[in-house]
């Protein structure tokens, strides 16, 4: 009794483990049903695994499979968008490194899984394993979904089993209405009340086999509505031997196919494509001939011919000639024997010449020269390329082709440039007007002759006139021209400006003189105009006219000065902008003019912050480059100076205001701003400290008060303190002999700056040297020891 559950728990492992990977076998049924197990039983046991077979299908299921069975599924899918479906369609690999057409099943992109959301195709027979559905409506109602059984039945509730394994879906259909006209009576008749439709559910498996020169040749599980390029996309296509123009397929020892890929891609004959079946055979032999198409083809690639195929058919899978192709023959090079030929296949030998394996066609382009072409260019009105004809062929001819001379053209000398019989070039001078007037023999021209007639414009140095100075649009260069006075010249500069001066307009000219035999001193002549209400030039009764390269030049009008504004702010009776009313206004009268200071006013801390002017910024822009190329310097500048717009001016406004007119009565200056601050009580102290801090100010403090409230001087100080004082001005800390110092006057509100040493600066410290030190000593006993040991 053990011994028979042992065998059918082997039964039932095998049973699952083919039910995994395949259909089950009817010898695997028999010997189940032998072991004892009942028909109940089996089915249980199928069924329960049945819902792991797809998850372990789908685990185990190698890359190539191809299978699908539930064709409902489809219906859901939701399309990618095109751009996207674009982009992965891209060729991975150059197609010039691809034999024609092995790209269709070696693309990952491009897919020939078989479409299943479409109709039951009627000439789909059936077999084990498809699912039928049945449906029945009008006056019986009926929906049955039935597998066909091992054997090829369908079992139908009170009619029996129906053999349809081997139909068609068509003839399956008439089957089922034939046996379910036993149990309903009004199916039949003249007007029948009762419908059958019969439908494919769930289709099944079969498995194909591919042999020969695939990329990866094997058995393949696919869907029995897929076709034989399912197949062939399952297999990853042909290898580099392999042949597309010879698969063949093999049904029952019987081959019932030979499929031509290049049919389908070219012809698109697509009757070879047929649906497979269970256990089909796929043969994929080695290619006969590869041929290679380049030069001016439309398509430069590798292609496979088939014996006795020509350059003719060759040339028609290539996409025949490009447009500039030389067609009248094409140059064959060919294996022969150890070294290789070359054979010139004529125009009509195309569909006669029979290419071999390894040859290669090159079509060349047509030779780029004219057999009647003509150039005219320059000073016409149609410039260009014209044919040499009966009727074209003289100069004189060619010129009232291109409709006529503009005008401009230089008509002393023209040229004619010849091609030479060697492919060098002549030049052959020729006189236009005397041509067109009949006084000179007509040239009679040649191909490939260009005729070039030179314009006035081409051969001098364009004519302008340039004005300058006090214009709405300074430094404009106009294009001369005849008549062209000074006030045109103005108006065309956008006029004058405010502060222009019509007094003294004046007008450079060049000395120009060819036939001058010596040098001369003069370098222009100037000539001085007043200009009067509308622009107008008063310069006596003659019209004072332009010529090329004049320059003019409006002046800027002495008693014209734009306003300049200073500010003044803090402790001032009225605060506010103020404008300079002369030149050299000085700080004691801009605080007269203010109403004078308040009495909470701390004049020694007065400030002024001046903006910089046009030539400082171009200073600023030269120290910075100057830095910017020394950046590894001992002298290169660490702060960025590109955001300065404004500085701090050191000033004096007690001194000022005590001595007015004096040097330290400053003479300000447009944008200046003039600050008054309260009276102040700290002192600030910053820098290479211990704990930097604002300190209260007491009378008579000094330097040396202030940083010891700031714990001293740090371990990298430099102990030269500054001391920069509200209105700017800066001290610094100076030695005086060898011990002494002589440190800056401390004040209400200043700051003091102990700056640090620079890594150049700083000196070993004792705790460094004695580290050192006691390395070196260590290192000394050791050499010590390893000596004595070795001795």
């Amino acid at each position: 009794m053990r011994k028979n559950a042992k065998y059918v728990m082997g039964i039932l492992l095998l049973l699952v483990s083919v039910t995994i990977s395949a259909q089950i076998p009817q010898e695997l049924l028999e010997k189940a049903r032998a072991a004892g197990m009942t028909e109940e039983q089996i089915q249980k046991e199928v069924a329960k695994h049945g819902k792991e077979q797809s998850g372990i299908n789908q685990m185990i299921k190698p890359a190539t499979e191809n299978t699908m069975s539930d064709r409902a599924a489809l219906s859901h899918q939701v399309l990618p968008p095109l751009e996207d479906q674009r982009d992965d369609n891209q060729p991975k690999q150059p197609l010039e490194e691809i034999v024609f057409g092995r790209e269709i099943f070696s693309d990952k992109n491009l897919t020939f899984e078989p479409e299943l959301n479409i109709p039951t195709p009627k000439n789909y027979v059936l077999s084990a394993g498809d699912e039928v559905l049945i449906n029945v409506w009008g006056d019986s109602e009926l929906n049955l979904k039935l597998t066909l059984s091992p054997d090829g039945t369908i079992l139908i509730p009170n009619v029996g089993p129906v053999p349809l394994s081997g139909l068609t879906i068509e003839a399956a259909e008439q089957r089922i209405r034939q046996e379910l006209r036993k149990i309903m009576a009004t199916l039949d008749g003249s007007e029948p009340n009762t419908f059958v439709s019969v439908g494919l559910g769930q289709i099944r498996s079969i498995k194909v086999n591919i042999v020969g020169e695939a990329v990866a040749p094997g058995t393949y599980t696919l869907s029995s509505l897929a076709t034989l390029f399912n197949a062939l996309y399952a297999a990853g296509g042909v290898n580099d031997i392999g042949s597309l123009r010879n698969i063949k397929v093999y049904r029952n020892s019987k081959e019932i196919a030979n499929l031509d890929v290049y049919d389908y891609l070219l012809n698109g004959k697509y009757d070879t494509n047929i649906r497979l079946e269970d256990n089909d055979m796929i043969i994929i032999g080695p290619y006969e001939q590869l041929v290679n198409a380049g030069g001016k083809v439309k398509r430069e690639r590798t292609y496979e011919l088939r014996g006795g195929e020509t350059l003719a058919d060759l040339l028609d899978m290539a996409g025949g000639f490009t447009g500039d192709a030389y067609t009248q023959n094409i140059r064959v090079k060919r294996k022969a024997g150890d070294r290789y030929k070359i054979a010139t296949v004529n125009e009509e030998q195309f569909p006669t010449f029979v290419l071999q394996d390894g040859d290669s066609l090159m079509v060349d382009s047509v030779i780029p020269y004219y057999d009647n072409r003509i150039i005219i260019s320059g000073a016409v009105w149609r410039p260009g390329e014209y044919e040499l004809s009966p009727d074209v062929h003289t100069v004189k001819q060619l010129i009232r082709q291109a409709s006529g001379l503009k005008g401009d053209e230089f008509a002393g000398r023209a040229q004619i440039t010849r091609l030479n019989p060697d492919f060098t070039n002549s030049v052959i001078a020729i006189n236009i007007v005397d041509i067109l007037n009949g006084q000179a023999p007509d040239v009679e021209l040649q191909k490939e002759d260009q005729l070039y007639i030179p314009s006035l414009f081409d051969l001098r140095e364009p004519y302008t006139i340039k004005v300058s100075g006090a214009v709405n649009q300074p430094d404009t260069v106009l294009p001369y021209r005849k008549n062209l006075t000074v006030e045109d010249a103005i108006i065309l500069a956008g006029g004058l400006r405010e502060a222009a001066a019509t007094v003294n307009v004046e007008v450079a000219r060049r000395i120009k003189n060819p036939s001058a035999t010596q040098s001369s001193n003069r370098m222009a002549e100037t000539y001085s105009f007043t200009l009067g209400d509308g622009l107008a030039v008063i310069a006596g009764d003659t019209l004072f006219t332009l010529e090329p390269f004049d320059e003019v030049f409006v002046r800027f009008s002495p008693g014209y000065q734009e306003q300049q504004v200073v500010k003044v702010g803090g402790e001032i009776t009225f605060a506010g902008n103020y404008a300079l009313k002369k030149k050299n206004t000085r700080l004691s009268e801009l605080i007269a003019q203010s109403g004078g200071v308040t009495p909470d006013a701390y004049i020694r801390g007065a400030s002024l912050k001046r903006k910089l002017t046009t030539d400082e910024l171009r200073q600023i822009e030269t120290l910075l480059q100057l830095s910017n190329n020394n950046q590894q310097g001992r002298d290169s500048i660490s702060v960025s100076l590109a955001n300065l717009k404004e500085y701090p001016v050191g000033i004096d406004l007690q001194k000022a205001l005590a001595h007015p007119g004096s040097a330290d009565d400053l003479v300000l200056r447009d944008g200046d701003e003039l600050y008054i601050p309260q009276q102040q009580s700290t002192v600030k102290v910053r820098g290479a400290v211990t704990y930097p801090n604002s300190v209260t100010y007491t009378k008579g403090m000094d330097v040396r008060d202030c940083l010891s409230q700031a714990g001293g001087y740090n371990d990298i100080a430099r102990k030269y303190p500054i001391v920069i004082y509200m209105n700017g001005k800066v001290a610094t800390t100076q030695r005086k002999m060898i011990f002494f110092k002589r440190y800056p006057k401390v004040e209400p509100g200043c700051e003091i700056v102990v700056p640090a040493k620079t890594q150049r600066d700083r000196r070993t410290s004792l705790a460094e040297i004695m580290s050192v030190g006691s390395s070196v000593t260590s290192m000394a006993a050791m050499i010590t020891s390893m000596i004595n040991l070795l001795k």
